[in-house]
């Protein structure tokens, strides 16, 4: 906006107000030092991709304007009015050319970052278990967890990224002793970084402790608020936000302290607590948090008056939490070293005002796959959005233009979408949390993840950037799951059904946007045969073991009382069925094929059950859901619709098109590793069996090394994907598989669960021809034998005890601790072209190791026997299975004694 001189002087002067709010990104101490660094106009100090130049909205003498300005303007706009109208009148001065203006902002910066610039090179500390946000070391997601590695990657190219510290997972194995002196370090660290301190009474560090492992869990790891909070900071954080703002920040660390030390007694009304922190009556805050600090109080009167006692504590908790729930992690994590970290986050309170609000923006619609998506709600603390305890709202839009009025945050960092888009090669959802002051919005990312989407929203999003070119085929194929081609021809709960559900209990969901209804059964032989009657089924147990993954193939849904279900996991993300785990933290347990909630009441088998994702929720009888429309309409069936709708379609069609056109001519370097070459061959291919053996074929010879290498990474919970794989190889592709992978292990000393997780004698219990033996020496052959001893001694323990003893004690268990088995002569059937290819056992009892098991040397001695006492030969039927097999291999059938 152009201004007139006579506009200026009556601004100068005072006459005319300057009325203006700033856009900004969440100020940090590594955005301020950079923006040192580029007024000092140091070598190479540049703007990341993350930084947005800090927006300004004016208003003068009734013309509206938008600048942009400089990242040290910030202070003197969150200031006083007074002090941010000066300012903006020098800005809008120095841009008419007024020398004055610019001579006035120039000595205003030089002194600023004068008085502030000592604080740019201060040193942190940073060891084997601290790492600071200002690191530039390439840190391991197994070292500083998944959403730390995130952060780190973030802060590092100026995303607006609140202020942290990472206590990594070798600090979380140490004892509470030992790890006392690194929290101190980490506090000092965040100390230094956000200008406050620790105990404060006049400008308190107050800060979050976020747990997170080296994967992504969401909703499993637990999110502390407000740590911190005692009677002092209480008073200096009334004088600096106000009494209100004060009493729901302490109310919230009350509830937090309040629900760790009597997790168990029944009296804590969460809803109660909520409902309180939306009051604006402050006497009403205070009643309740004074009574939840009398109960505090009683049991550690140290919690609420010393904040590094009460940071501690938090640690201490966060830890003993992981240790207690270890199975459920080692469900999804799969790595038997994997340990939480703890960020240590400057807070965002998002409980400033009602412009104030914690959300989740989608790059792309989360159900529809057009335009963003924001989910959020005003004025309240982020950790009722993250877990679900709160009904959301939302909003989409198109262009950014729609929402800069009402959410001048979001506003401000859309452009960003796209730049993070790439880093990602996935649609995103961005955490965040929006802080407002009378004159700025300011916009944090807390969290950035491959966003999750409906069937619907994921295939047209992946075509979208295809077609862009922001992605290429092999990531096309990666990005669309096999559950979501199962929505998009499935039906949706029909909103108004939920009335007539009740809820049974809270579970862990295996797979995101995924909902159905099915009747429960309780076996796997009652399972199947109902599904023959061609009802729809989910099958309920107390523990799954490897074998069950070939009847989890044939159910609609899945539930598992306990949370060690790493095949669970593995199986219905592979096929694509809805899944809730760990029921008994619920309250849940099993008994007479019945499953009994806390309140006593009952799921019976064949009784309807709805479980629905979205709402955590396993709930009793039977939804309604929408008709899946888009398969009829792909069928080129013709019907009624809306013009919206048909637009739809016709999109999805198109994006569906091209899916499956880019799967039909999936390049066999387009697929780089094994979790996506099963994918391809199980799910887009099954349809054409032939296509899918040749081109399996075609890329086990193109990606041998790999495939190898690949399979000796295998976790628990992969053998039934993995083993129809193998099948599918022709024979002399299968030698060589044996071939290159024994000479690894056998040079590395891999072996059992160290090689591959029990895969090899997966692959070797089943029958193999004669021209299979025949291209393996003695010494091979007796590795194999002794990796299906070890193999069945995995399967027994797990039908015996279960997956969850094996999580708790895997180093012990899986390692040398998997007891015996007896060998019979039912083991000499799966070998029995092994036999016909011995010219002579000698060689192969050269071969044994000293550190094979027993029963390898027992099984060998097995195959040593005469066939006569093998099979009984005057026995038509056991003759008749020797002579069958001797005539499929083309050999005579021998005599009794031959041996």
């Amino acid at each position: 906006m152009k201004r007139s001189d006579e506009n200026w002087r009556k601004t100068a002067k005072g006459v005319i107000k300057i009325e203006y709010k700033l856009n900004a990104d969440y100020p940090n101490y590594r955005t301020f030092r950079k923006a040192v660094m580029i007024r000092k106009g140091e070598e190479k100090a540049a703007w990341g991709p993350g930084y947005i130049a800090p927006e300004l909205r004016y208003s003068l003498d009734g013309e509206e304007g938008i600048i942009r300005v400089r990242y040290e303007d910030i202070p003197f706009f969150t200031s006083d009015e007074e002090t941010g109208s000066e300012h903006m009148r020098d800005i809008l001065g120095a841009q008419s050319g007024k020398r004055e203006c610019a001579g006035r902002l120039e000595s205003v910066y030089d002194a600023h970052l004068k008085e502030i610039d000592f604080n740019t090179d201060m040193e942190l500390t940073e060891n084997e278990f601290v790492v600071p946000c200002t690191s530039e070391k390439y840190l391991s997601e197994e070292l500083v967890s998944h959403k730390g590695t995130m952060l780190l990657k973030l802060s590092r190219k100026d995303y607006p990224v609140p202020d942290f510290c990472i206590l990594n997972s070798r600090f979380s194995q140490l004892d509470k002793k030992a790890r006392r002196k690194h929290v101190v370090s980490a506090l000092r660290n965040l100390e230094k970084l956000t200008g406050s301190a620790l105990g404060d009474a006049e400008n308190p560090l107050v800060f979050a402790v976020r747990c997170a492992m080296p994967r992504y869990i969401p909703g499993l790891m637990p999110t502390f608020l407000n740590v911190g909070v005692t009677d002092d900071v209480f008073d200096a954080l009334s004088r600096k936000h106000g009494r209100l703002v004060a009493s729901k920040i302490w109310l919230n660390n009350m509830k937090t302290l309040y629900g760790l030390l009597y997790r168990d007694r029944g009296d804590f009304d969460t809803a109660l607590v909520r409902g309180c922190l939306k009051s604006d009556d402050v006497a009403e805050i205070d009643a309740l948090t004074n009574l939840l600090r009398r109960s505090i109080d009683a049991l550690d009167p140290g919690l609420a008056r010393d904040p590094l006692y009460q940071t501690l504590f938090f640690i201490d908790k966060a830890i003993e939490g992981f240790e207690q729930n270890s199975d459920l992690f080692y469900t999804f994590v799969k790595n038997r070293e994997s340990f939480p970290s703890l960020i240590l986050q400057k807070m965002v309170w998002t409980i400033i005002d009602n412009n104030s609000y914690p959300g989740v923006l989608y790059s792309r619609h989360s159900r529809t796959g057009l335009g963003r998506q924001v989910e959020f709600v005003r004025n309240i603390f982020g950790e009722e959005i993250m877990t679900g305890t709160i009904e959301t709202k939302e909003i989409e839009y198109f262009d950014r233009a729609e929402i800069r009025d009402d959410f001048p945050a979001v506003y401000h960092f859309d452009p960003l979408l796209e730049r993070l888009e790439k880093i990602l090669a996935s649609p995103v959802t961005v955490e965040f949390a929006a802080e407002s002051g009378r004159n700025w919005d300011f916009f944090a990312v807390l969290q950035l993840n491959k966003a999750e989407l409906t069937g619907r929203s994921s295939l047209l999003s992946a075509v979208d950037m295809f077609n862009r070119g922001v992605i290429d085929r092999e990531r096309v194929i990666s990005l669309i799951q096999p559950y979501h081609l199962r929505q998009i021809i499935s039906g949706s709960i029909d909103d108004a059904s939920f009335k007539n559900l009740n809820y049974f209990c809270g579970g862990v969901s295996v797979l995101p946007r995924s909902a159905v209804s099915a009747r429960a059964y309780f076996s796997a032989k009652a399972a199947l045969d109902a599904k023959k009657r061609g009802e729809k089924i989910c099958i309920c147990k107390e523990n799954f073991i490897p074998s069950d993954t070939i009847v989890m193939n044939e159910m609609d849904a899945i539930v598992s009382v306990n949370p060690a279900a790493i095949h669970v996991v593995t199986a219905c993300r592979s096929f694509g069925i809805p899944a809730f785990l760990n029921l008994e933290h619920f309250g849940v347990r099993m008994a007479d094929h019945m499953l009994i909630n806390k309140d006593g009441e009952i799921i019976r088998e064949g009784d309807w059950i709805t479980l629905s994702s979205k709402r955590k929720t396993v709930f009793t009888g039977r939804a309604r859901f929408k008709t899946a429309r888009f398969q009829k309409y792909l069928d080129g069936e013709r019907f009624e619709m809306e013009e919206k709708e048909e637009k739809v379609f016709v999109n999805m069609a198109r994006a569906f098109e091209t899916y499956r056109e880019i799967v039909e001519n999936a390049d066999l370097d387009s697929i780089v590793n094994l979790k996506d070459l099963i994918k391809l061959i199980r799910n887009d291919l099954r349809k054409n069996p032939e296509k899918a053996s040749h081109f399996l074929n075609k890329w086990f010879d193109s990606h041998t090394e790999k495939y190898l290498e690949q399979t000796l990474q295998s976790e628990l919970g992969t053998h039934q994907a993995q083993f129809s794989l193998y099948n599918m190889l022709t024979m002399e592709r299968k030698i060589r598989f044996f071939k290159g992978i024994l000479s690894i292990c056998m040079r590395e000393g891999l072996s059992g669960y160290n090689a591959g997780s029990f895969m090899l004698g997966r692959f070797i219990c089943q029958p193999h021809p004669i021209r299979f033996w025949r291209d393996f020496t003695p010494e091979e052959t007796l590795f194999l034998l002794n990796e299906y001893v070890l193999f069945e001694k995995y399967i027994q323990i797990l039908n015996k005890v279960g997956e969850r003893k094996i999580n708790r004690a895997r180093s012990h268990i899986l390692n040398g601790g998997l007891g015996s088995i007896e060998v019979n002569y039912g083991y000499a059937g799966t070998f029995l072209t092994l036999k016909l290819n011995m010219a002579s056992p000698e060689p192969y009892f050269a071969a044994m190791k000293e550190h094979y098991e027993a029963e390898t040397g027992d099984l060998l001695k097995i195959l040593c026997l005469p066939y006569g006492r093998l099979y009984d030969y005057d026995d038509e039927m056991s003759f008749k299975r020797l002579m069958g097999l001797c005539r499929a291999e083309g050999v005579n059938v021998p005599d009794r004694d031959d041996i």
